[in-house]
């Protein structure tokens, strides 16, 4: 099966979610420091999560 070509869409796509999902996970290591929870990596896991599902999203909503 052949793979579909990587293109400015995908790159643009992938950049905005990643970016989006970078600032959530700093927001979570923020709230999570002030909580008093630091070091936990639960920025680690928003950012995953959030940048999957702008993916999708985006992915969805350019289509």
């Amino acid at each position: 099966m052949p793979r579909k070509p990587w293109t400015t869409r995908t790159a643009l796509i992938t950049t905005v979610a990643m970016s989006i999902g970078a600032a959530a996970g700093a927001a979570v290591d923020a709230i999570a420091y002030h909580l008093g929870y630091p070091g936990h990596g639960m920025g680690l896991v928003a950012t995953a999560i959030t940048a999957v599902w702008m993916l999708d999203k985006l992915n969805a909503l350019i289509d």
